[in-house]
């Protein structure tokens, strides 16, 4: 694995690490590796296997026999289940709740970092998530932890689903961001925290284009070093 072109990318949900990520790579001619899209493709693939997701043991039996690939082609994540393309399956929220679910889940974290790192073998490539630099590339080249406040990650998540034309409550979606971040940096497999020598990022008052600029100094800088 090329680890000095790996970009690695932790943080809370709703800290802009997916728009960042996706910007990132088309900027530095990266693959774009979406972490939280494999968690939920794999959430639906189990629901589609009428696999319940409350039962570990029976997850971790599934998911050698589910019918799901990774692959990546012109910087982009492919997901595919049966021969069928996942993709507006894996957008709404109920998913995103699943994927919570199952990702606290030693054998599905294992099953999926395992794919990460077999799609990164080649380098070249921004893997963001929330363990994506403290567990799955800990040598990554460049580690980044994004944060912000809940309220403006609220926010941003908002505005995402309205222009999905999903419609979910405001306060609904700080609630959930409070409790999956309490969830995520207490739990015992993979908590949520910046990796060692990781570059800490708040983008509570930064825009797109601003934390995209400071990511590619740092690639630039590493690269030079």
């Amino acid at each position: 694995m090329n680890n000095a072109t790996i970009i690695a990318i932790d943080g809370p949900a709703g800290a802009g690490k997916s728009t960042v990520s996706r910007l990132l790579a088309k900027e530095l001619g990266y693959t774009y590796l979406d972490s939280g899209a494999m968690y939920r493709a794999l959430a639906w693939a189990l629901q589609r296997e009428g696999v319940d997701l409350e039962a570990e043991a029976h997850v971790a039996r599934a998911l050698p026999e589910l019918p799901l690939e990774f692959s990546t082609r012109g910087g982009s994540l492919l997901i595919h289940c049966g021969g069928k393309a996942l993709e507006g399956e894996l957008r709404n929220p109920e998913m995103a709740a699943y994927a919570s679910r199952i990702s606290q889940m030693r054998a599905v974290r294992t099953f999926l970092t395992e794919w990460q790192r077999k799609l990164a073998e080649a380098g070249k490539v921004v893997a963001e998530g929330r363990d994506t630099a403290t567990v799955v590339f800990p040598y990554a080249g460049v580690k980044v932890f994004l944060t912000a406040d809940p309220a403006a990650r609220a926010g941003r998540r908002h505005a995402e689903y309205l222009a999905k034309g999903i419609r979910v409550d405001y306060e609904v979606l700080e609630r959930q961001i409070r409790e999956r971040d309490e969830a995520d940096s207490t739990r015992c497999l993979a908590p949520l925290r910046p990796a060692d020598g990781a570059v800490i990022l708040d983008t509570s008052d930064l825009d797109i284009s601003e934390v995209v600029s400071r990511l590619m100094d740092l690639a630039r800088e590493k690269s030079r070093g």
